[in-house]
């Protein structure tokens, strides 16, 4: 008999890190991603707070670690608890990039889902409705005045639709 076993709750589990060296190891485990946040958003305000005493030299002078540690562990803690949409931050972030840069910086406009070409032509025509002829009962119908919603077929199964035509469409059709 076959066991099958579900390992998604295992690689699902966060990387974490114990054993810096050969010699030296932390009393727990830090997991990764986190750390690797902090480590990033300090870098980020560090670099800010830089810029910023280049202009004015005094600001931030009795402040400086608790910035520099606090923001970047607000930051963490807020990126660590944001899911958009379910996914990881990352990915969301990612993804909203592609779609600015992809659609939005280009000015791409869509219609069922696919990317329309023609938007930007000056003039668009159209052709002229015409005639679909029912021949069960001879009944002249128009086109988009179906009710139902349904292909008109005629007596050997084949679908009507709209055909060209020299004559304008009553409107008034029944």
């Amino acid at each position: 008999m076959r066991v099958v076993f579900n390992y998604r709750q295992a690689f699902r589990e966060p990387k974490r890190i114990q054993q810096l060296t050969d010699g030296y190891s932390l009393p727990f485990a830090i997991e990764l991603i986190p750390t690797i946040n902090f480590l990033v958003f300090m870098a980020i305000t560090g670099l800010l707070m830089y810029v910023v005493r280049l202009v004015f030299p005094f600001t931030f002078e009795l402040t400086f670690v608790i910035i520099l540690i606090g923001v970047p562990l607000c930051l963490t803690m807020v990126m660590r608890k944001v899911n958009p949409d379910g996914k990881n931050i990352y990915l969301y972030l990612f993804g909203l990039l592609k779609y600015f840069l992809r659609v939005k910086l280009i000015n791409k406009r869509f219609c069922n889902d696919r990317d329309v070409q023609w938007m930007d032509d000056n003039k668009i025509t159209f052709r002229k409705c015409v005639e679909v002829v029912k021949r069960k009962d001879g009944r002249v119908t128009n086109a988009y005045e179906n009710h139902a919603g349904e292909p008109i077929i005629d007596e050997n199964g084949r679908r009507l639709g709209v055909s060209s035509s020299k004559t304008k469409v009553h409107s008034q059709a029944k």
